[in-house]
């Protein structure tokens, strides 16, 4: 996935974590409308600039694979699966971005109006946020 593809996504009204999860979902064999619909309440960090909106997309992506639905032995394994998977995701994430918190991501706060217009003052959600999201997509291709 490109920044001009995320663009593409944005334009149509979704947010970072909706772009990362329907793109991953869709790939599972999900429903485009329910994954959008159940990623629909984490973009711009929960709007409180909490964990980054993509950063929740992949890691709901990633229990969509690898998320544990078993008891016993079987159970175990997929809770460990997960994790590992989890654990993978987020050092390949801070490797390249110093947080995983939306308002350090961006350096405003967006649920604040000083910090929301600052955000949109500096194009944030055109010129970093697409390439974030473009980035944590492919780094789930190299996980998944």
């Amino acid at each position: 996935m490109t920044k001009e593809d995320v663009l593409e996504e944005f334009d149509e009204g979704y947010d970072c974590c909706q772009v990362v999860f329907q793109y991953w979902a869709q790939k599972l064999g999900m429903d485009e409308e329910i994954a959008y619909k159940v990623s629909s309440c984490f973009g711009a960090g929960m709007l409180q600039g909490e964990t980054c909106g993509a950063v929740v997309g992949a890691y709901m992506a990633l229990g969509l694979k690898y998320g544990c639905c078993k008891t016993g032995r079987e159970g175990e394994r997929q809770r460990v699966e997960s994790i590992i998977k989890s654990v993978q995701f987020r050092q390949m994430f801070t490797e390249t971005y110093p947080s995983t918190m939306c308002k350090d991501l961006l350096g405003a706060d967006f649920s604040t109006p000083d910090g929301a217009q600052k955000i949109r003052e500096e194009q944030m959600m055109t010129v970093f946020c697409p390439q974030l999201v473009a980035d944590v997509v492919n780094m789930l291709e190299d996980i998944m």
